[in-house]
């Protein structure tokens, strides 16, 4: 079994941004190293900050 190298946070944010077929293809592109998780962060958290939208999450 291969561990996700996408956070659940990321993943999350991706769903609600993109919807779950993005999501879902985006994960498994940093998944076989195509793309790198912090580079995924980078252009998905410039409205706010990871911290940011996991406290909404929780919040919510």
């Amino acid at each position: 079994m291969t561990k996700n190298k996408l956070d659940a946070v990321t993943f999350s944010k991706l769903m609600d941004e993109f919807g779950e077929e993005a999501a879902a293809e985006t994960l498994k592109d940093v998944n076989d190293g195509r793309i790198r998780a912090e580079t995924v962060e980078k252009y998905l958290y410039t409205n706010e900050t990871k911290e940011d939208y996991a406290e909404r999450l929780r919040n919510e």
